[in-house]
């Protein structure tokens, strides 16, 4: 027979002794950290990949205005105000649908 007592027996007849109400707290603090500094880097690569798809989607954008405007005669551009040598700048100011839509969260 074995006279060893198991961690289980043992807890068993040790008494209980108080929880320490400081330490739970601490726990409980540490354990709010991490999961606020994990929602806080989760936002930010998110908002990596949003902005990385935005800036995508936008050089498109731009890339497709120029190919339909080199696509012009000079007549049709005239008619416009625009020059074939004025096709890149007059892309370029377009506005970016992205900084549209964020203008419009800031103002709501």
């Amino acid at each position: 027979m074995n006279s060893r007592i198991i961690s289980a027996e043992a807890a068993l007849l040790m008494p209980a002794l108080p929880r320490d109400t400081e330490a739970d707290e601490i726990a409980r603090m540490i354990d709010e950290a991490r999961r606020a500094r994990d929602a806080a880097i989760a936002a930010r690569v998110t908002g990596f990949f949003h902005g990385l798809r935005a800036t995508l989607h936008d050089w498109l954008a731009r890339r497709e205005t120029i190919h339909q405007l080199r696509g012009l005669t000079d007549r049709e551009l005239a008619d416009i105000g625009l020059s074939r040598a004025g096709i890149l700048a007059a892309a370029a100011s377009l506005p970016s649908p992205a900084n549209d839509v964020a203008k419009l969260r800031q103002a709501a």
